[in-house]
């Protein structure tokens, strides 16, 4: 028995909306997968400037340390840009530091120690 005009027109507009829900799917995993992608190329991005701020907050307190400069305090903070150095221990008699870089959610320490 053949198909009634109206029975293929209800078919069509079946088949149309599970193509566009598939799209639809398709699309807001692609949006998500970015997202992530992008929450990571930033989180990279702050690991390096907390790097590098820690490194900076190094010299700083190498300086203090060799007689070089005068020698940052033990709970001080300095501010370069929108990262922050963190000097958590400075012990002048040993020769050692342990400084905090931070930048963003990231944080990275060094531990020093001058001879």
């Amino acid at each position: 028995m053949p198909m009634k005009t109206h029975d293929r027109r209800g078919v069509v507009v079946l088949v149309l909306v599970v193509v566009i829900a598939t799209i639809n799917i398709a699309l807001i995993s692609g949006a998500a997968a970015s997202t992530e992608d992008a929450h990571t190329g930033v989180l990279r991005v702050e690991t390096v400037r907390a790097f590098y701020a820690a490194e900076s907050g190094g010299i700083v307190a190498a300086m203090g340390l060799s007689g070089g400069a005068d020698l940052p305090t033990e709970g001080s903070t300095i501010t370069i840009g929108s990262q922050t150095v963190h000097f958590v221990e400075v012990r002048e008699p040993s020769g050692e530091a342990v400084v905090e870089g931070r930048a963003g959610f990231a944080r990275r320490r060094l531990d020093l120690q001058i001879e």
